[in-house]
């Protein structure tokens, strides 16, 4: 808006300006990385990936590519899949200063690591501002071990269901999660069951269990059980870790505009 003096009634430029933001905010996200699929995607040097530049014209065109001799890509697939990155509606993407069209957007590869993008358009803002609030969550805690060689998954299992049957007597309001990491853990579920556990024989799993409370001695309490299965667990357990941090229940909203103030405090510490 500085560069090119654009108004605020430019919906088509603003729209434009602010994909360019929605393209670079992930960094090297535009330019292979979380992209790379071996096989399917593949992405040259990646240990070495360049992150991306934008060339933007006054007209609201622009050009996104990448240093020189960095490795990475810049192409129509990484393009277009940032550009629907958590969008919700194609057609009107929510931002601060404008809707944003982009079902009319045209991706035009124009060399190597070279992309052209126009044909993005915009609407009037809403009257309400997206917020996101946070709240005392409490407090988070987490347990691992591992079993490793012959017949390593029953005794993952096994450790869990000790935690889970000494857990319901000792506290029995405590919930907690149970994973055997290396059979099934995204999409294990809250149980501790596991995904096709009668055949999975991995030599080596790793037993995660968490709960969550607003009362840091009943934690305590849960971790203690954790360590306990060194001596009155399965056997072979080994390379336990503990830990307890504060954790932060987060809810988006919708507010409205006159609501919001924004400001700037600047904290120096002596």
């Amino acid at each position: 808006m500085h560069a090119f003096r654009w108004s605020e009634a430019d919906l088509d430029h603003l729209a434009a300006g602010t994909l360019v933001g929605h393209l670079l905010e992930c960094g090297s996200q535009v330019s292979g990385g979380y992209f790379a699929d071996p096989g399917l995607k593949d992405v040259p040097g990646l240990d070495e990936v360049g992150y991306p530049i934008a060339e933007i014209a006054a007209d609201g065109s622009f050009v996104v590519t990448k240093p020189q001799g960095t490795g990475g890509r810049v192409d129509f697939a990484t393009v277009a899949e940032q550009l629907l990155y958590e969008i919700h509606d194609p057609a009107a993407y929510l931002t601060p200063d404008v809707v944003i069209d982009v079902s009319g957007v045209e991706i035009e590869e124009l060399g190597p690591d070279r992309v052209r993008v126009t044909g993005v358009r915009g609407k009037p803002r809403t009257p309400t501002l997206k917020a996101t609030v946070c709240i005392d969550g409490g407090y988070l805690a987490e347990g691992e071990v591992s079993y490793a060689g012959p017949n390593a998954a029953a005794r993952g299992r096994l450790a869990i269901e000790i935690l889970q049957k000494r857990l319901a007597r000792r506290l029995p309001e405590l919930q907690i999660r149970a994973d055997l990491i290396g059979v099934a853990s995204i999409f294990n579920d809250n149980a501790g069951t596991t995904l096709d556990a009668a055949q999975a024989t991995p030599s080596d799993v790793r037993v995660r269990v968490a709960a969550q409370s607003f009362s840091p001695n009943e934690l305590d309490r849960f971790l203690d059980e954790v360590r306990a299965l060194y001596c009155a667990g399965p056997a072979a357990g080994a390379g336990i870790r503990t830990s307890k941090t504060p954790r932060f229940w987060s809810a988006s909203c919708l507010l409205e505009r006159d609501r919001i103030h924004p400001s700037v405090s600047l904290v120096e510490e002596d």
